[in-house]
């Protein structure tokens, strides 16, 4: 029925030429003596007397494809990251690194480069610091680009293990009027007109009727969905206004955050974080599998990065409740700058030294107190000083998921509101147990940049999102 129509295939035909590759699916399917062509850009040019080797790079992969030349047939605007289109024989290679070679009379330049403006030089491996600035243009550079594919496949490689799992995707408000952890840090929306001079505070409330945010978190709103579906989830952006200018922490980032109902007691935590560990793991082995090459080129410039994660695939995630590790940080005290207060929440340098002193592998830390955590966190059955708490620690990178079981008794929730003045914002939240057919639940949050820095080994959170906002930077 549609044979007369092949775009319904996803097939390109434009005309009656020859139909364009990716250098990905060259370099996988090999056509061999047949004619192929690639858009792409110039990453590399090498001159001999009779022919020029130009490496095309399209971003679909982290090879390049050598296309083979005549020196006289050169344009004189072909330079390193001119954009160009290539149209030639596929043919095997005996050069290292290389499986097959483009050979043909012409390279059309459709975008010359500018030499002595550009800022990033052929062959030249700049330092991330430099290529930060320039954010518009630093996925052009290889390690930038293979960041972005694994970003994407670990962002693929979540929500698979999400759908497997059974769990359904929610996408929750980002403008919100709670700040879920009232913890203060929050970005305030307010009404701009660019067509009167009437100044807004911060605060107006004019259009929704009351204070808005930008959302710290989803995880309320999950919360009220799972009460009708069970298993859900969420991958969105999150906005936190931490004035820091540290190497952890964006203003804008992008978390996965999951809630599952029926879950409670210490089975309920337990199983939390075995979905926890399930998930980082499942992530983490997929993208290996599908962007090797991409993972390797990184693992390459950082080379422990490999044996941590290969040590968090093969062994199971310490279980290690918050007592016991107050108790080691504090007999070890002389390792740190900065002191472990008893009962206190944990600074990064103690985060590392956790998963460094047990074996180098990831831990859960449990059963925090009840001061230092998220009202919402159901009491320990044996302690009611403790609440079912978890944050799970990385080796090198620190915390980069926490959760724990919410409280679902309506009356504690009522008083806890009310000590913390979020009874009138949060009255829905409390109608999810206030009303009939109430569960308890259990979810938890990774934040993905960080995530990302443990398997690529990459030392700044700033590099491994397309375009970062910290404080006083937001460019673009």
């Amino acid at each position: 029925m549609f044979a007369s129509v092949p775009w319904r295939l996803g097939l390109r035909c434009y005309s009656s030429g020859c139909r364009t590759s990716s250098i990905l699916a060259l370099l996988h399917d090999k056509p061999i003596n047949q004619t192929v062509k690639v858009n792409g850009w110039v990453k590399g040019i090498r001159r001999q007397k009779e022919r020029i080797f130009v490496d095309v790079d399209d971003g679909s992969c982290s090879q390049k494809l050598q296309v083979v030349l005549p020196s006289g047939k050169r344009s004189v605007n072909l330079g390193f990251h001119a954009s160009v289109s290539a149209t030639g024989i596929l043919h095997s290679s005996s050069h290292k690194g290389q499986d097959v070679e483009m050979v043909t009379d012409e390279i059309q330049v459709i975008g010359g480069a500018v030499q002595e403006e550009y800022p990033f030089k052929s062959r030249q491996l700049h330092p991330p610091e430099y290529v930060r600035k320039f954010p518009h243009l630093r996925a052009r550079t290889n390690s930038f680009s293979s960041l972005l594919r694994v970003r994407s496949q670990a962002k693929m490689a979540i929500q698979e293990y999400f759908r497997k799992e059974g769990f359904i995707n929610i996408d929750t408000p980002v403008l919100t009027t709670n700040d879920c952890e009232g913890g203060g840090e929050t970005f305030s929306v307010r009404l701009f007109n660019s067509n009167t001079t009437e100044e807004r505070t911060a605060n107006d409330s004019s259009y929704f009727g009351q204070e808005a945010h930008l959302s710290v978190s989803g995880q309320l709103h999950l919360e009220a969905i799972a009460c009708g579906l069970s298993k859900v989830y969420n991958f969105n952006p999150a906005f936190r206004a931490e004035n820091s200018h540290t190497r952890r922490h964006l203003a804008e980032f992008w978390m996965a955050e999951a809630e599952e109902a029926f879950l409670c007691g210490t089975e309920g935590l337990s199983l939390l974080m075995d979905r926890i560990e399930g998930l980082i793991k499942t992530s983490i082995q997929t993208v290996i599998d599908v962007q090797e090459e991409d993972v390797l080129y990184h693992w390459k410039s950082n080379e422990s990065t490999e044996e941590l994660v290969k040590g968090a695939l093969c062994q199971p995630f310490v279980r290690l409740p918050y007592a016991e590790a107050m108790k080691l940080l504090q007999d070890k005290s002389h390792f740190f700058q900065t002191q472990p207060l008893p009962r206190g929440d944990l600074g990064k340098e103690h985060e590392l030294f956790l998963t460094k002193h047990l074996g180098n592998i990831p831990v859960f830390v449990t059963h925090w107190p009840r001061e230092i955590k998220a009202f919402y966190m159901c009491a320990d059955e044996n302690d009611p000083q403790l609440v079912m708490a978890v944050d799970l620690l990385l080796p090198d990178i620190g915390e980069v998921a926490g959760g724990g079981l919410r409280e679902h008794c309506p009356s504690r929730l009522h008083q806890r509101l009310q000590q913390l003045h979020l009874l009138d914002k949060l009255d829905w939240y409390l109608d999810l147990r206030r009303l009939g057919g109430s569960t308890p639940t259990g979810g938890f949050g990774i934040g993905f940049e960080r995530f990302l820095q443990f398997i690529l080994g990459i030392g700044n959170i700033k590099d491994t999102i397309p375009f970062p906002r910290w404080a006083k930077h937001c460019s673009c």
